[in-house]
């Protein structure tokens, strides 16, 4: 699914949000790519012991949805230069996050392309803050391509 047709679409300010419930496959499956065995993430007597109220998703599992939103919000290839995230409450297995992209800068000669996150859980808590910035390459609109 694709949020915009095309690069030229986009203006400053457009927000699209989408919504992902993490689960105990999601979170076996990204620890076993990534070798993040923190026992937070495995063991609920640990994160509990640690002060959560059960086992944790790692924080990049849950950063990912910023990477949704660039590989889906438009056709075009947009390669990531620099992204950044604040975390600042857990995200627990079967929690439903809701990710709300904005536009926040649009340079058409550069073809740059930044996009804020910001990810609520169930209770409306603020639980990560994310920033990601890249070069758009707009070869569908060259070629006709892309739809």
């Amino acid at each position: 699914m694709r949020f915009f047709r095309s690069w030229s679409e986009l203006e400053v300010g457009d927000t699209v949000t989408f919504y992902r419930t993490f689960t105990d496959g999601d979170v076996a499956s990204f620890l076993g790519v990534t070798g993040d065995f923190n026992p937070i993430h495995l063991d609920p007597r640990a994160a509990v012991h640690c002060g959560f109220q059960g086992r944790v998703v790692p924080g990049l599992l849950t950063g990912s949805m910023l990477t949704h939103a660039g590989g889906t919000l438009l056709p075009e290839p947009y390669p990531a230069k620099k992204m950044t995230f604040q975390f600042l409450a857990p995200v627990y297995i079967g929690e439903t996050i809701c990710a709300r992209v904005t536009v926040t800068e649009k340079d058409p000669q550069k073809n740059k392309l930044t996009l804020k996150m910001t990810c609520t859980n169930q209770k409306g808590q603020v639980v990560l803050e994310a920033e990601v910035s890249g070069k758009i390459f707009p070869y569908y609109e060259q070629d006709g391509g892309g739809s």
